[in-house]
């Protein structure tokens, strides 16, 4: 392990609740309830009309005009007391559909309309015990928080402390930690059982562009949405491509190009039109014009991870990612554009990160839309990022880590509310990779804090520490959580917990064989995705394909029938090209990338390459079998 390797980056110190960008959005938002109160509590004292007084109730809390007839000993008392629970409940559910949606509509109208319906209903005049019983009720819940924050606050101070000693405890363990070795095989090979695994993914890709067989069809406003099966589809095929079969074009750069093409598709793009309307108040139906790192970041990532793994640069050209909306609209855009919108985003927002549904910020959805500017940098000679790298880790520090040191899952942009660190190991987790190209030091950091709380003392998984809710699809199942820590554990090298995590995935969600292709009873489509990912991973993997992918060059394999012709393998170097193929019977395979008219031997048989150094021969297979093309006189 190098000194860069072992480098651990100390939890900060926690000297504020908040973020200095947090606070004043928090500020706003009490001063604005101030205002509510305030315009209340005239409405209560200073008018002596009744329906006037119950708005002000109604005002000052969610639901609270219906408490002004409430009681306990009355049938309409009762009715007006389940009114206001109900009115609490449904205000909750505002406040859960503007989280799910980004309609921040949904909360004041909630509120409001509450207010006013209340304030409609007869039943006589406001009782002063009940305006006194509303009114200490409000001063103890206020009361409640200022001093369960001050708790929080003082026990948090003390935890980081306590983190910190025991992160610096741990240098001399890092080594039996992140124990795997760097991949340093010259041709690695996928097994079949890899092979039918990945073909989970090039089914739904290769199928005609407006087909959606084989994808989970829930909502799209969430972690369900058909986008995030394919980037994350995507991201696996690609990864595989670039450790395995970096000489092979074909059917692999053919599921990459669909798999962008269909993120094109307007029913993959369409939830937007809504977000942008009831989340920012404007009309505007393309997904990149503002910001919508769920959609430009994702998909801008999804585009440098087929560069590097190709070392194709079809999305670079002015217009490829062109979106189509029905009403004959055409918004141009591609690789550049994408990465131009995110930078520009980056630099504009308060807090250096940019909102996925309208006024959410997630951090990971933002270490992700990073590696998308710095695959960019690295493939096109370009410093985009290095001088926005201290901005962004600064304000991820600053705004984002909780006082027990845990990134936040999400934090409204408008009001400084934030979501907290819950869904177990896998939100925890996942960061972890991205990071590792973002700040290598903050991932094994956060990677080393998490790692506790996953093994028991007798050292087995702890499994309740992953959610049992799949991300992808809402189901009943730990997939998605097994396969996200499977994936930080192999890029940040740490053997046991991938080892660990693979085993209780296959346990429970065995593999099951058909007609060919692997898939996971009860897995979504996105925990497929990811668990491919982390079958392509290795210790920096991601990390080096971000920042340094290959060179390709030399002969390479190209057409061949799918899926009679399965490629493992596929790697071209000084000795020419070396690839291992499953199939069976005689089938035609494509060469491209040789000398014009130059003399090969595909193991044993001679041809000749054409003007445009390309062949195409028959070639005889009986499961597993070797190819090596060479040039005549060559080894």
């Amino acid at each position: 392990m190098t000194s860069h390797d072992s480098d651990i980056a100390p939890l900060p110190p926690y000297l504020r609740l908040f973020g200095p960008v947090t606070q004043a959005r928090l500020i706003r938002l009490f001063l604005l309830y101030l205002l509510m109160l305030g315009a209340g509590m005239a409405l209560l004292f200073l008018t002596h009309q009744d329906q006037l007084r119950i708005l002000g109730m109604g005002l000052i809390l969610p639901g609270g005009g219906f408490l002004a007839h409430a009681d306990i000993c009355t049938a309409s008392g009762v009715g007006h007391l389940l009114a206001a629970a109900a009115g609490m409940a449904t205000f909750a559910v505002a406040l859960l559909v503007w989280f799910g949606t980004g309609n921040i509509l949904a909360p004041p109208v909630a509120w409001l309309g509450m207010a006013a319906g209340a304030a409609t209903m007869r039943h006589g005049a406001l009782r002063a015990a009940t305006i006194d019983m509303v009114l200490s009720g409000l001063a103890l819940a206020f009361v409640a928080l200022a001093l369960a924050m001050a708790a929080r606050f003082a026990l948090a101070q003390r935890q980081r402390k306590i983190d910190n000693a025991w992160l610096a405890s741990q240098s001399d363990r890092l080594s039996h930690i992140f124990d795997a070795a760097p991949d340093t095989c010259d041709a690695p090979e996928m097994s079949l059982d890899h092979l039918r695994r990945l073909r989970f993914a090039l089914d739904r890709a290769l199928q005609p562009l407006d087909q959606f067989n084989g994808f989970e069809k829930i909502d799209q406003f969430q972690t369900a949405a058909t986008r995030y099966q394919l980037n994350f589809l995507a991201y696996g095929v690609a990864l595989t491509q670039a450790r395995y079969t970096p000489a092979f074009r074909g059917y692999m750069h053919a599921a990459q190009i669909a798999l962008l093409d269909k993120q094109a598709q307007h029913r993959v793009w369409s939830y937007w039109k809504l977000e942008n309307l009831w989340g920012n108040l404007q009309a505007d139906p393309d997904p990149v014009a503002r910001e919508n790192i769920m959609y430009t970041g994702f998909v801008a990532l999804q585009m440098a991870l087929f560069s590097a793994s190709t070392g194709r640069r079809d999305f670079s050209q002015a217009g490829r990612f062109t979106l189509a909306h029905p009403s004959g609209r055409r918004y141009a855009h591609d690789a550049g554009s994408l990465v131009r919108r995110l930078e520009h985003e980056y630099t504009t927002s308060p807090y250096y990160l940019i909102a996925c549904e309208p006024n959410w910020v997630y951090p990971l959805c933002n270490t992700i839309g990073a590696s998308a500017i710095m695959a960019f940098d690295a493939q096109h000679g370009e410093r985009r990022w290095a001088g926005r790298a201290h901005d962004f880790r600064h304000n991820l520090e600053a705004e984002f880590l909780d006082g027990f040191g845990r990134y936040l899952p999400c934090k409204s942009a408008r009001t400084g509310l934030a979501l907290p660190a819950i869904g177990g190991a896998m939100p925890l987790a996942m960061p972890c990779f991205f990071l590792n190209v973002v700040a290598p030091d903050l991932a094994r950091r956060q990677w080393l804090l998490l790692r506790r709380q996953l093994f028991g003392r007798d050292g087995a998984l702890r499994r309740r520490a992953f959610w049992p809710i799949d991300t992808g699809n809402y189901g009943f199942s730990r997939a998605s959580a097994y396969s996200a820590t499977a994936l930080a554990a192999a890029e940040l090298g740490d053997s046991a917990v991938y080892a660990a995590c693979m085993d209780a995935l296959e346990a429970e969600c065995p593999s099951v064989l058909k007609d060919g292709v692997i898939h996971r009873l009860r897995a979504s489509v996105w925990a497929h995705g990811v668990e491919l990912m982390a079958r392509a991973g290795t210790r920096d993997g991601f990390r080096q394909v971000i920042g340094a992918p290959r060179a390709l060059a030399g002969p390479q394999l190209d057409s061949l029938p799918y899926p009679d012709i399965l490629v493992a393998s596929a790697h071209a170097g000084d000795n020419g090209l070396r690839a291992v193929l499953y199939g069976e019977g005689v089938h035609a395979i494509g060469l491209i990338g040789l000398q014009a008219h130059g003399q090969y031997f595909a193991n044993e048989i001679g041809f000749t390459a054409d003007a445009g150094g390309k062949a195409s021969l028959s070639m005889a297979f009986a499961g597993r079998t070797n190819l090596h093309v060479r040039a005549r006189g060559g080894r």
